[in-house]
């Protein structure tokens, strides 16, 4: 393997990538609120989402699935010492900007995330003789993923600045996040729907198909572009609406059979792309 494919395999699969992204959402949030950027919050953002990935990653029942192992489970398994420490060292970053702050943030509040990313893919709820994680709750998946990502990237921005969450434009820009989120979650379902039929997991794609779901994500799109809040500048109508096209590309030309990378680079890079477009045009 040349050395820069192993270079993008580890900026992928040890979440550097999705942790980039996360925090780019949180800096979108900003702009779009006219709130001076925090760095130490976006830091917060990023290597808890650095921990939680490659924690999740990591967990037993991970390895434990009757499924064919996929590039990034083999990569994974091979790398597992250094995830272990990228896991341990992005939990000490996050104590340490959390207890340094001079924002508060409602401790519940964060702690219920944490709680729920935890729980993920640990089997705690029962089902027949055993117990099943939270992921593999009929079509609850994509919906826990969409409210985490949401509830990070834009309440807690918010509550940083005292802003009120249920506000009109605050409410309306958790959706928004929401809607967008929930529609790129679904392809990573249309990427699984051959491991989730050999798991019996319910999922969107599994119980309705893929172009069914395809159908259900350019929706929430197509909700994600009509929901602007009034007085939104043009240049940021033009942002937002050409990262909703850009995801309902991603979206359409999904199917199981992609390489990872297409759903790695380009499906989560969406959210990358998003808030450079917000900036650029902002």
């Amino acid at each position: 393997m040349n050395i820069p494919r192993k270079i993008l395999d580890f900026i992928l699969y040890s979440n550097m990538f999705i942790s980039l992204c996360a925090a780019a959402l949180v800096w979108e949030t900003y702009l779009l609120s006219g709130i001076p950027i925090s760095l130490r919050l976006s830091g917060m953002v990023f290597f808890a989402t650095l921990f939680v990935y490659n924690a999740d990653g990591l967990v037993p029942y991970k390895f434990n699935q009757n499924v064919p192992l996929s590039t990034r489970t083999k990569w994974v398994r091979k790398n597992r010492l250094e995830l272990i420490f990228i896991s341990v060292a992005s939990a000490l970053c996050v104590v340490y900007l959390y207890w340094t702050a001079i924002f508060e943030l409602n401790f519940w509040f964060m702690l219920h995330l944490f709680v729920v990313a935890g729980l993920y893919s640990v089997p705690v709820v029962p089902e027949g003789d055993g117990y099943i994680p939270l992921r593999d709750i009929p079509f609850l998946k994509v919906f826990l993923i969409a409210y985490v990502w949401s509830a990070i990237t834009v309440q807690l921005p918010l509550m940083e600045m005292g802003r009120d969450l249920f506000s009109g434009n605050s409410f309306i820009l958790f959706l928004r996040r929401f809607l967008f989120l929930f529609s790129l979650t679904l392809v990573f379902d249309i990427r699984d729907v051959h491991k989730d039929k050999l798991t019996q997991t319910v999922t969107f794609p599994t119980k309705w198909g893929v172009q069914n779901t395809k159908k259900l994500a350019l929706f929430m799109l197509l909700l994600f572009a009509v929901l602007v809040p009034a007085g939104t500048a043009p240049f940021m109508r033009v942002a937002l609406g050409l990262a909703g096209v850009g995801a309902g590309l991603v979206v359409w030309y999904a199917h199981e059979y992609r390489s990872q990378y297409y759903f790695m680079v380009l499906a989560d890079g969406m959210m990358l792309v998003q808030f450079l477009l917000v900036w650029l045009l902002a």
